[in-house]
């Protein structure tokens, strides 16, 4: 499309004008963060700008978005058919937001009314593989990635630290928080390694909320990890525990996604590779991928936690205490995040 200056342009050319106009970088102011956010979702902010946001806008920083300026909707969804990304809003405001004929806005999106909602439309064809959704002050945000692990920001999280030592096991009183930490040190080189970015929650025996006493309860250290997460706005988020039960025979590797998440979807294709690889690595009983929904795993990312063997059995504990763990976990979580980059999902 391009502009006219011509005043006889009739009134309905004004949303593809202004539409063009954002994907020309000529409007809309955009405010966002420097140094560890360097890539961070950029945030459209109608008063800062002074002027009313176009519903569909594209961005180009180091990575592709495309912001959908609508307000949130308790019963939003978002779905992939026929390599067509479908959005549904349900929002009141959403209907009143788009022109009143059905019309295509480029040759990559769309856009239908279907029940009372709206359901936006993208061609993936033309699009990188990788995507996941953000939430903005006015909607949404796609951020499109190409595959692989260069470039990515991925955030580890060492489960426990410090005073929490995490579960502690029967026999050789190894804690959990020295097993996790050594994990993540040796998956978070492997990943630099490959090209990611890396942001750890701790890198040190401490705890991650530094003002939390010790006896009390671990509840504001696991929100001070997702609070750090999501100021971090990564790629991928894992944490990494070992687990723990009162039945000593209990034993096998799990890892949980949580499934009332904004990107629950890729979430579970992430776990499964996860777990699948552990159990690949480490040989293990495979106890499969569950649902959680743990503070850390609230986080708007795609997240998993990684439940790998349980301390509390005597021949598991064993194995975390092996000189070589820490380096085939690694191994086996950097193998199942590569996965997941390098082909996360299809219908």
């Amino acid at each position: 499309m391009r502009y006219s200056k011509k005043k006889k342009r009739k009134k309905r050319r004004t949303f593809f004008l202004t539409f063009a106009l954002v994907c020309m970088g000529l409007s809309v102011a955009m405010a966002f963060s420097m140094g560890k956010q360097a890539d961070a979702p950029a945030i459209l902010n109608s008063k800062a700008a002074n002027t009313a946001l176009p519903l569909i806008s594209i961005h180009r920083q180091r990575h592709l978005r495309i912001y959908i300026n609508v307000p949130i909707g308790e019963d939003d969804s978002w779905r992939v058919q026929n390599n067509i990304l479908e959005l549904t809003l349900s929002h009141a405001d959403a209907s009143a937001a788009f022109p009143a004929e059905e019309q295509p806005l480029d040759q990559h999106i769309g856009f239908r009314r279907q029940g009372g909602r709206v359901v936006v439309e993208l061609e993936l064809d033309k699009l990188p593989p990788v995507f996941y959704f953000m939430k903005t002050e006015t909607g949404y945000a796609i951020k499109w990635l190409d595959a692989g692990l260069a470039g990515k920001r991925i955030a580890i999280d060492p489960g426990h630290g410090g005073h929490d030592p995490g579960a502690i096991g029967q026999y050789l009183r190894l804690e959990e928080k020295t097993v996790t930490l050594a994990i993540a040190l040796e998956l978070k080189a492997m990943l630099e390694q490959a090209g990611a970015e890396v942001f750890m929650t701790r890198s040190t025996d401490t705890i991650v909320d530094t003002t939390l006493q010790p006896g009390r309860h671990i509840g504001p250290d696991l929100w001070k990890r997702y609070e750090l997460v999501s100021e971090y706005s990564p790629d991928f988020f894992i944490s990494v525990h070992n687990n723990s039960w009162s039945d000593r025979f209990a034993y096998g590797i799990e890892t949980y996604y949580n499934p009332n998440s904004l990107n629950a979807y890729h979430s579970k294709r992430a776990a499964k590779a996860v777990q699948d690889e552990l159990i690949r690595e480490l040989q293990r009983y495979n106890r499969g991928i569950k649902r959680k929904n743990d503070a850390v795993l609230q986080v708007d990312a795609p997240a998993v936690l990684a439940e790998i063997l349980f301390i509390s059995n005597k021949e598991e504990e064993a194995m975390l205490a092996a000189p070589d763990f820490a380096g085939r976990a690694a191994i086996a979580l950097y193998e199942g995040i590569a996965a997941y980059f390098l082909d996360p999902g299809g219908e």
